[in-house]
């Protein structure tokens, strides 16, 4: 079955570092209340000062259901929160195409 992939865009003013530390305290919370959350591995700062997330979960189900419930993650609404420009790109990843490194 492949997995779900969602390429997360947006911008914020908050500093490198806050922006980081309130991710990563996300990523968590969102992990804590949906396991299918699988990986989030990669941020990236575009050119433009732009960032892009990649959220990764075990289905596509998964993925609307931790959507869904975002709001009631404290820790998930104080990130979001801090972001404009929020547009997610998202698809189906096959497993085999999982990074073998």
């Amino acid at each position: 079955m492949p997995y779900f992939v969602e390429f997360v865009h947006y911008r914020t003013d908050l500093p490198e570092d806050r922006l980081v530390a309130l991710r990563s305290a996300a990523i968590l919370a969102v992990r804590d209340a949906h396991p299918d959350l699988l990986s989030v591995p990669a941020l990236s700062r575009g050119e433009d000062g732009s960032w892009t997330d990649v959220w990764i979960y075990r289905t596509q189900e998964a993925a609307e259901k931790a959507n869904a419930g975002a709001g009631d993650i404290p820790e998930f609404t104080a990130f979001a929160g801090a972001l404009s420009g929020v547009e997610i790109t998202a698809g189906h990843m096959p497993e085999s195409a999982v990074s073998p490194l």
